[in-house]
C-alpha cells in the first residue's frame, strides 16, 4: 500500500513537472514529499537501499504521467499554441504571490529588488539574444558530442528550478525554446522505437544532468535562501518573470504550419493574428484566468510574521 501510495504521489509531481508553470518542488512541498526526496537523493550513496525505497516509486508514478502528458501536451501545443501556453502563463503569474509571500519582513523588501532587477534583465538579454541567433524553432538535436553537452547541461539547469519550490523546469525549457526538442518530440515519443536510439541520446545526458544537478546544488542553495532569502526570493521573481516572455514568444500561430516547431511566431503579426482568430483569443484569456486561479488559489502560502 505505501509504494501505491508514493507511486500516485509521483504521478501528481510528474503532472507538475511537465507542465510549465507548476512547480514539481511546491507540489512535492505539499504532498509532504519535498524534504523526504532531496535527503533520499543527497544520500543516495550512505543509504543507498533506504533511499530507493522512496525514490523508485515515486519516480515511477512521475515516469508514467510525465511519459503521458509530454505527448498529449505536444499534441495541443501543435493544435493551437496561444491557448495552451497562455494557461501556462497564468499558471506562472498565479503562483508569484505563494513567492511573494518568501519575502517575509517588509522593511527589507529594498534588498529583493536590485536581484530581481538583476536577473530579471539578465535573463531577459539572454532570452533575446538566443532569439536573435536562432530566430527559428528548435526541433531535432544534432548527434554530436556538442549536443549531449548542451542536453546535459539543460538538465543542470532544469535540477536547480526542481530544488527551489515555486519555480518551474518546463517554463525554463519553454522560455530556452526546448521545450518541444526534449519534452515533446523525446519523452512523449519514448514508445517510437523507429527513434529509439536518438531518444536514449537525448534522455540519458538529460537525466545525467538533472541527477547531478540536484545533488551538486541541494546544499548550496538551502544554505543561501537560508543565509539570504529575501535577496534570494527577489532573483527568483525576476527569473520567474522573465521567463513569462519567453513563454509568450513561444506562441505560434498554427494556420502557418502542422507543427509548432515550423509555425511562425504570432509576434510577427500579432494583430493579424488576433483578427483572424478572435475566437484563440477569447479561450486564451480564459485559460489564462483560469491558470492564474488555480495556482494563486491552491498552492501553499506563507504566513508573514507580525513585526
Amino acid at each position: 500500500m505505501t509504494f501505491l501510495i508514493l507511486m500516485l504521489k509521483g504521478f501528481i509531481i510528474g503532472i507538475a513537472f511537465i507542465v510549465p508553470g507548476v512547480s514539481g518542488g511546491t507540489v512535492a512541498l505539499y504532498l509532504g514529499l519535498y524534504d523526504k526526496l532531496l535527503k533520499a537523493i543527497g544520500d543516495i550513496f550512505k543509504n543507498f537501499k533506504e533511499s530507493l525505497k522512496l525514490l523508485v516509486p515515486v519516480f515511477l508514478g512521475a515516469a508514467i504521467s510525465v511519459i503521458g502528458l509530454a505527448w498529449l501536451l505536444g499534441l495541443l501545443i501543435d493544435k493551437n499554441s496561444f491557448v495552451v501556453l497562455m494557461l501556462f502563463i497564468g499558471l506562472i503569474i498565479g503562483g508569484i504571490p505563494a513567492l511573494l509571500d518568501q519575502i517575509a519582513v517588509k522593511e527589507k523588501i529594498k534588498s529583493a529588488i536590485i536581484p530581481f532587477v538583476l536577473s530579471f534583465l539578465i535573463v531577459v538579454g539572454l532570452l533575446f539574444a538566443d532569439k536573435l541567433l536562432s530566430p527559428t524553432a528548435r526541433g531535432d538535436f544534432s548527434i554530436s558530442a556538442g549536443s549531449f553537452f548542451l542536453v546535459f547541461a539543460l538538465g543542470l539547469v532544469a535540477s536547480v528550478t526542481m530544488v527551489i519550490p515555486g519555480v518551474s523546469g518546463s517554463a525554463l525549457l519553454m522560455m530556452l525554446g526546448y521545450y518541444t526538442a526534449i519534452v515533446t518530440n523525446v519523452v512523449g515519443g519514448i514508445f517510437d522505437f523507429s527513434r529509439f536510439g536518438y531518444n536514449m541520446f537525448i534522455l540519458i545526458p538529460f537525466a545525467l544532468g538533472i541527477a547531478v544537478g540536484i545533488i551538486l546544488t541541494r546544499k548550496f542553495l538551502g544554505k543561501m535562501l537560508s543565509l539570504h532569502p529575501v535577496e534570494s526570493y527577489g532573483a527568483i521573481i525576476g527569473f520567474v518573470l522573465a521567463s513569462v516572455i519567453g513563454i509568450f514568444l513561444e506562441i505560434r500561430d498554427p494556420a502557418s504550419g502542422l507543427t509548432h516547431s515550423v509555425q511562425t511566431p504570432i509576434v510577427d503579426d500579432f494583430g493579424g493574428f488576433i483578427q483572424a482568430n478572435p475566437w484563440s483569443l477569447v479561450f486564451g484569456l480564459l485559460a489564462f484566468g483560469i491558470g492564474f486561479f488555480v495556482t494563486y488559489w491552491f498552492l501553499p502560502r506563507s504566513q508573514k510574521p507580525k513585526t
